[in-house]
């Protein structure tokens, strides 16, 4: 999905966040339906007359019951939004980055239109020709002298201890080699020696026969 700039595992993360605000802002309109119905069921029945008062009351409790519900779900996206950037962030603090959000570029009315058209071309199902194209103001690199500074020195440090332990490794392996040979040496030695010695005692007992 090159309509959005992302790359596709990127793509598709949006994509999974669109289905879910997309669900949570079906149940506020459903929220919303389901006041006014109940208004029309337990108000409105029959041929009942109202004065002005009491449509101002009526009006005045639908007005209050719709505002308390949007106001729920407004508070409840701008939490969940700041939990989906927590996230966002919390990853990039693994690996020592320091993001940066242009806040300027959420009220940007020709971007927010471009993700309208996108939204409704991948859900509504309706074939279209046209895609969004989004130019983006790019953000600023992250600084050479810093996260990515910090990065690059983790990578030799761990690639300077790597080669630490193989030096180690190289060297026990060659003491492990050369203790093998001594041991191995040894033994010839002490096989040899064996027997002369059990030479010298046959030619010893020989002697004292004669």
């Amino acid at each position: 999905m090159a309509e959005l700039g992302l790359n596709e595992h990127h793509s598709g993360q949006v994509m999974n966040y669109m289905r879910f605000v997309r669900y949570k802002r079906s149940q506020t309109l459903r929220a919303v339906e389901s006041s006014f119905r109940d208004v029309r069921s337990s108000r409105l029945a029959g041929d009942t007359t109202f004065t002005i008062d009491e449509v101002n009351d009526l009006v005045d409790d639908l007005e209050m019951s719709i505002r308390d519900e949007c106001e729920n779900e407004l508070i409840n996206i701008a939490h969940t939004n700041i939990l989906l950037l927590r996230q966002l962030l919390s990853q990039s603090e693994t690996w020592h980055l320091k993001l940066q959000a242009d806040i300027s570029e959420l009220e940007n009315r020709e971007l927010i239109t471009m993700i309208a058209e996108f939204e409704d071309k991948k859900f509504s199902g309706k074939p279209t020709d046209s895609k969004p194209t989004f130019d983006l103001r790019k953000l600023d690199p992250v600084n050479a002298g810093g996260p990515t500074a910090l990065l690059q020195i983790e990578i030799n440090r761990l690639n300077q201890e790597n080669n630490i332990m193989k030096n180690r490794f190289q060297q026990l392996e060659n003491k492990a080699l050369s203790a093998t040979m001594d041991k191995t040496k040894l033994l010839d030695d002490l096989k040899l020696m064996k027997q002369e010695l059990s030479g010298v005692g046959g030619k010893g007992a020989v002697g004292s026969d004669g």
